[in-house]
């Protein structure tokens, strides 16, 4: 199971690129998990849903949620999480 990481925090339709793609040029396939992350700020738990969005050469999957007036913050896949030591 893949933990996420705090990556950005953005204002909503503002450029932000994942792996080279600018998310808000892409259609936000959602995957119905709603995910537990941590706000990186003051610590609260918040539920947000998992996103992918591709294109014909890749998929690239992210959490996003909005936290307060249109301040969007976006987590990404923890790689080390994934690694056994």
């Amino acid at each position: 199971m893949a933990n996420w990481k705090f990556a950005s925090l953005i204002e909503e339709d503002k450029e932000y690129r994942l792996e080279g793609l600018n998310i808000w040029n892409h259609y936000w396939h959602c995957s119905d998990r709603k995910i537990e992350v941590r706000d990186p700020f003051e610590g609260h738990v918040y539920f947000f849903n998992e996103y992918e969005i591709q294109t014909p050469e890749k998929k690239v999957n992210f959490v996003a949620g909005e936290f307060s007036n249109g301040q969007i913050g976006i987590y990404t896949k923890d790689e080390l999480s994934d690694q056994k030591l």
